[in-house]
């Protein structure tokens, strides 16, 4: 029998359970998901919540707690980009662990955390903390300060422009504090090589202190010096940048027992040209270069397809093409995407026959051509041409090779060497100019693989442009004039036009003839004769 309309019977009550039962099951399962499975959208115009390679790699590898404290105030712009950028990072790694601590409200926990760290405080006039570390990151008994400055270039400020480099900073902190042992890169010295302490453009500075930011340790070795007894002895890889004057046979040989003990390098060998101005030099390093099956050619190199070279200049300043090995497989994506790197003033390289077969890291096209006798050419002048005894392209202009592991060595690889015929690739510059980006990534990969560590941190800073009206004194004029004068006087003119329409309306209806409904009936008009 069917039950009464509006009668809630026993089956109604079940299926009204039931579904308030299953609602409830969604929720926990959706829940459960969104936890298992954490999703944020970066709806930013540079994309400053979106990790890079780099950082991701750092915050999958993790193997050791990492505290990180923020100790800026709550009203400090810059607090809210953080914590928007460290719950993307908290997302990567349960590993973090993050604390805030606002000095002005929380005075108490400040204190111990300035104790803790021995930071610098202060106060400002309207009473506000101020402190040498706006963020903390701490790992066991190592901790790395990261001031305001450090997060943030305000270089174009003053166009309303500015480089985020929040993501730069924290990977960089991160990667500071990680356990391990430091490996010990030493540069050569005393043959005319680029600095460590320049940091001028075309100084080392900023490789220094990229290299250093990533557990590197970065010392300069003067092998000349009288003194100097076993001075490669400790030292893990050996980076030699653009020697103007050759090494001894002495420093070759023993550079070649250091390597095949287990030593690694990293050699930029540009054309070296005496001063004389007579002949290329040689590097005094061909021995060493030949135990990996590299031979360094005495050419200085001349790009001629135009897909290459640079316009300006003669073909000395190429991109070069990318060949696929480890060091390159990342830029070889990115090169689709415009990456470039840029060679200036480089020699060649070709395999030597051997044991060991090195691998072409970077080559030119096969227009170009490795010009032997430089200086006729530069006393003659004009556009260089190729001659029967220059060497013809393509010309390798970077390689790489691996010896065999050593019996009793405790590393993952055997010695390795890399060899760039151009020392430019390690200039400042490349890290402060966009255009070089390519080559910073270059050096940072080739880093890596010969001391075969995770990649160096290259996180270039992201542009972010400030929501806001800049007005100068000619716009300001300009609106000036628009409020004030061509506004109310469109408005002035809109009202007479309407006055004299409707003017011209009211005249129209005046003098316009009576219309037969306004005329009086015959009847009306005899009525009215009558009267």
């Amino acid at each position: 029998m069917k039950a009464p309309s509006g009668v809630v019977t026993n089956t109604t009550k079940a299926f009204a359970a039931a579904g308030v039962l299953a609602a409830l099951a969604l929720t926990i399962l959706l829940n459960v998901l969104a936890a298992r499975h954490y999703k944020r959208w970066d709806y930013s115009a540079s994309q400053l919540y979106t990790l890079s390679p780099a950082t991701t790699s750092t915050l999958h590898s993790l193997e050791q707690n990492v505290d990180i404290w923020v100790l800026l105030p709550s009203s400090d712009p810059l607090e809210r980009s953080i914590e928007n950028l460290l719950a993307v990072y908290r997302a990567e790694s349960s590993r973090l662990k993050i604390s805030y601590v606002d000095p002005d409200r929380h005075p108490a926990e400040f204190v111990a955390i300035q104790q803790k760290y021995g930071i610098v405080a202060g106060r400002t006039e309207d009473n506000h903390v101020v402190t040498d570390a706006a963020v903390v990151v701490a790992s066991g008994d190592r901790h790395w300060f990261i001031t305001a400055d450090e997060m943030v270039d305000f270089e174009g400020v003053e166009e309303g422009k500015a480089q985020s480099k929040l993501e730069q900073s924290l990977t960089g902190g991160i990667r500071a504090v990680l356990g391990g042992e430091r490996m010990k890169l030493c540069f050569s010295a005393g043959h005319g090589e680029f600095s460590l302490d320049d940091n001028g453009q075309q100084g080392l500075g900023e490789l220094r202190d990229r290299l250093e930011k990533n557990n590197y340790d970065t010392v300069t070795v003067d092998s000349t010096k009288p003194d100097a007894k076993e001075p490669f002895k400790d030292c893990d890889v050996l980076v030699v940048v653009g020697p103007g004057a050759p090494f001894s046979q002495h420093e070759a040989a023993e550079i070649g027992e250091r390597m095949k003990a287990g030593m690694s390098g990293f050699f930029l060998l540009n054309p070296m040209l005496d001063a004389d101005r007579k002949v290329q030099l040689d590097t005094g390093l061909e021995s060493v270069s030949k135990m990996f099956g590299i031979g360094i050619q005495n050419d200085y190199v001349f790009e001629q397809d135009d897909a290459y070279r640079v316009p300006q200049g003669n073909g000395e300043i190429f991109f070069p093409d990318l060949k696929p090995h480890a060091i390159t497989e990342g830029l070889i994506v990115a090169a689709q995407a415009g990456l470039k790197i840029v060679l200036m003033r480089s020699r060649s390289f070709a395999a030597v026959p051997g044991q060991v077969q090195p691998t072409i890291l970077l080559s030119t096209s096969d227009k170009a051509f490795g010009m032997t006798d430089f200086f006729t050419w530069v006393e003659q002048g004009g556009e260089p041409k190729k001659s029967d005894r220059d060497l013809s392209g393509p010309l390798a202009v970077a390689m790489a090779a691996e010896l065999p592991k050593p019996a009793d060595s405790k590393q993952a690889h055997g010695p390795r060497l890399v060899v760039v015929g151009t020392a430019n690739p390690c200039f400042s510059q490349n890290w402060r100019d966009m255009a070089f980006r390519g080559n910073a990534v270059l050096v940072g990969n080739i880093v890596s693989w010969v001391a075969a560590r995770p990649p160096i941190l290259d996180v270039p800073p992201k542009p972010t442009i400030a929501a806001g009206l800049r007005i100068t004194e000619e716009s300001l004029g300009e609106v000036l004039r628009y409020v004030l004068l061509f506004m109310p006087g469109a408005a002035l003119l809109m009202g007479v036009a309407v006055w004299m329409r409707r003017r011209s309306s009211d005249k129209s209806g005046r003098n316009a003839p009576a219309s037969s409904a306004d005329k009086p009936s015959g009847k009306a008009r005899d009525k009215d004769d009558d009267s």
